[in-house]
């Protein structure tokens, strides 16, 4: 059963600024600018479509994501203080992340990491589609996909997209474009035609309105006045005029580990798209996780160019998994490179990761030396990724991690740490790393046995 409306105001009243989100009528809005504006919970409310009781609705249909499952954790956890006020009947099922209202109306919580996750939602249909946190998407391909999901054949339910952001991360730009953002992060509204899809799968054009509505510090009562804010003024001034501010004329991801690398790649146009050559294998590089990502490159050397043409990321899933993937891209493979502690002889298997792969027909697999010194390994990278070509389609999820491998912010000595902050930029960025730290030491080398005589080694692909 729904709590009555004047219970649910006194337990959680919008701010001026939320309120404004939640009474908003265009079809796309972005609700963005400093940290701590109250931009998830206004997410949050709005997804129940209060304002057109749509939880009364059985077929209402709504998806909120985040980029990577810790992300959405937060979310999942705040929702689990919100939506018991908004229907005392409310159930969270955790195996689907999908919260069931009384009617037997839907919110779906999920994450969706690789650009090519988009198409697990083909043929689904949501009134109301929800991003938490916009640019830690690199492009817009995951949210221009997901527009496309979003439509009704109830006439009682308007259609909704929505999303909420900080200035900066590795999305920035397209998202300041895409709502026509100017540097000092003031509202926009506008119109624009689009095709849209309909549930019977034709599309029609239509003309929507587009909105920014920003979001400040000061705006959020419960925050203006605590530490947030003195922690906030004490960053570094890049970061403290995009999450403080709530400025938009951010030039760069504080604490960015290869900036300069990838802004030389941007100038001379090294983020293209690469085509592969079939009779040439493909080298594989590896970041293997134990309880979260593992992220794969693939490679093939041309001539003088490194040229990266495919990536691929899972999480919570087996060695299988990624054996499959393997096998199904169907490239000519060369070697497979692995970290150290692909030798290690694990308790669950008494195999090593290393010859479970190459049981499973993945070899030859190398195992790439430990460096004691991760900032060797990040010098390596810097030192070679002058050569590196990558795909900006097949590659754009490794990409995005590479711009946003960043080094960790020491809060009490107010300066970077040495060490890189552990997120889920790091995958991609320690498996790239292996490219490297192979490259330096020579390893890349093919070991070939013929009829049982002396090892023969021949040159994959030259290292020097």
């Amino acid at each position: 059963m729904a709590m009555d409306p004047q219970i649910q105001a006194v337990a959680w009243k919008p701010t001026p600024r939320q309120a404004e989100f939640l009474a908003a009528p265009d079809f796309e809005v972005l609700f963005g600018g400093s940290a701590g504006g109250g931009k998830s919970d206004g997410l949050l409310i709005d997804a129940a479509g209060l304002s057109q009781n749509a939880l009364a609705e059985p077929d209402y249909r709504a998806i909120l994501l985040r980029r990577s499952f810790p992300e959405l954790r937060d979310l999942i956890d705040r929702s689990q203080l919100i939506y018991p006020i908004v229907d005392d009947g409310a159930k969270y099922n955790h195996t689907e992340k999908v919260w069931t209202f009384t009617s037997g109306a839907k919110i779906e919580l999920n994450f969706l990491k690789r650009e090519q996750d988009r198409f697990l939602y083909q043929g689904r249909a949501f009134a109301y589609g929800g991003f938490d946190e916009l640019t830690q998407y690199a492009t817009d391909a995951v949210y221009r996909y997901m527009l496309s999901r979003i439509r009704t054949a109830n006439p009682r339910i308007r259609p909704y997209a929505r999303a909420t952001c900080n200035p900066g991360g590795v999305g920035h730009e397209w998202v300041k474009d895409h709502w026509a953002i100017n540097d000092a992060g003031e509202a926009t509204r506008f119109k624009v035609d689009v095709e849209m899809q309909l549930t019977d799968g034709s599309t029609v054009k239509r003309t929507i309105t587009r909105r920014f509505i920003p979001a400040r510090l000061g705006d959020n009562p419960y925050l203006a006045s605590t530490d947030y804010l003195s922690n906030l003024l004490q960053l570094p001034e890049m970061e403290r005029r995009a999450l403080l501010e709530g400025r938009w004329d951010v030039t760069d991801i504080p604490g960015q580990i290869y900036r300069e690398e990838i802004e030389k790649a941007v100038i001379e146009q090294r983020f293209t798209r690469v085509p592969i050559v079939p009779r040439l294998p493909v080298n594989t590089f590896w970041d293997l996780g134990h309880n979260d990502s593992t992220a794969i490159w693939f490679h093939q050397r041309v001539g003088s160019e490194n040229r990266f043409i495919d990536y691929y990321e899972d999480s919570l899933t087996g060695l299988a998994t990624y054996v499959r993937v393997l096998k199904d891209k169907g490239y000519l493979f060369g070697d497979h490179y692995l970290p150290f502690d692909a030798d290690v002889t694990e308790l669950g298997t008494g195999k090593s990761r290393k010859a479970m792969l190459e049981e499973s027909g993945i070899k030859p697999v190398i195992v790439v030396p430990r460096i004691e010194n991760r900032a060797d390994g990040i010098e390596m990278v810097r030192d070679v990724f002058s050569s590196c070509l990558f795909d900006t389609e097949r590659c754009a999820d490794g990409i995005a991690a590479l711009k946003a491998y960043r080094y960790e912010w020491n809060e009490r000595q107010q300066v970077w740490r040495r060490d890189p902050l552990h997120d889920w930029a790091s995958n991609g960025a320690d498996a790239f790393r292996m490219f490297a730290q192979a490259y330096r030491a020579k390893t890349l080398t093919r070991v070939r046995r013929n009829d049982g005589r002396a090892a023969q080694r021949e040159n994959n692909w030259r290292a020097v």
